[in-house]
């Protein structure tokens, strides 16, 4: 009996880590959208993104943003942590301007929504999976 609950619970305990790596999967891959930068001079700009994550190692992803806005492009990339099967957290940083921040991730289907803030501002930026 002690053998049958243990693969029983073994069995449900690997089936639902698969449910929670398929979900995970969906990040992987390329986004693209647009959103809004606030900089803590409050000036505010329009960007749009393509975001592209890369499957790193365990629960961590590998994020590459590449977004543009009326004064040029700037590139940023970082990790993310899959926190659970629809939320990311992690950080980002842009060579070009030698910042760092912290961003979160929420996903929903084909969708997502990216916050991010740092010492020179934060953004939101609403994208949809290619």
């Amino acid at each position: 009996m002690q053998f049958a609950l243990t693969f029983v619970v073994a069995v449900a305990t690997g089936l639902f880590a698969g449910i929670s790596d398929s979900h995970a999967a969906t990040i992987i891959g390329t986004w693209n959208g647009g959103g809004t930068v606030k900089l803590t001079n409050g000036e505010v700009e329009k960007v749009r993104c393509r975001i592209r994550y890369e499957e790193g190692s365990g629960r961590t992803f590998i994020i590459y943003a590449n977004c543009s806005h009326a004064n040029g492009t700037f590139q940023q990339s970082g990790r993310v942590v899959r926190r659970s099967s629809s939320s990311y957290s992690g950080s980002l940083y842009s060579d070009q301007y030698s910042v760092s921040g912290d961003v979160n991730i929420s996903v929903s289907g084909k969708r997502q929504t990216l916050s991010a803030k740092s010492a020179k501002g934060s953004a939101r930026i609403t994208l949809t999976k290619q």
